[in-house]
């Protein structure tokens, strides 16, 4: 009878049930957290080389297609200066390639594309040490060539 009674008394106490429950919940949440941090900065390295690739392609087109002026185009869309400076890591010529129209040859009206293709690096696997993690993207713009 008392081997009966503290089998049922075991089973009507919960003063672990939280403990328990939190325990198999918290990894759960910390990997939500995790891949919303990670979209979050995917997002905003896509946004800003949408923009530098924007403001290359633009000024591209009111440009004379001088190799000085595909230089710059291209400094624009590395670091959104004409001039050059501090690139982003995920946007240096190793992960990221620039291919720009080519400038001989170029008449007024004449249509080209600025390409922009991003392997970025994911941060959550270079906490373990595995910097080959990527998540491509490509950003293409079209431009009209005016002329200066």
């Amino acid at each position: 009878m008392s081997r009966q009674r503290r089998t049922v008394d075991f089973g009507a106490q919960d003063s672990g049930a939280v403990t328990i429950e939190f325990v198999v919940t918290l990894p759960l949440f910390l990997a939500a957290l995790a891949f919303a941090f990670e979209f979050g900065n995917i997002f905003v390295a896509h946004q800003a080389t949408v923009n530098n690739v924007r403001a290359a392609s633009r000024y591209l087109s009111r440009s004379d297609m001088s190799a000085s002026d595909i230089t710059k185009a291209t400094n624009m869309v590395r670091n959104g200066r004409l001039a050059g400076g501090t690139t982003p890591n995920y946007l240096t010529s190793i992960n990221a390639t620039v291919s720009m129209p080519a400038a001989a040859s170029v008449q007024s009206g004449d249509v080209f594309e600025v390409r922009t293709r991003v392997d970025y690096p994911l941060s959550i696997f270079s906490l373990a040490g595995d910097n080959r993690a990527t998540i491509p993207f490509v950003v293409v713009e079209d431009l009209r060539f005016v002329g200066s």
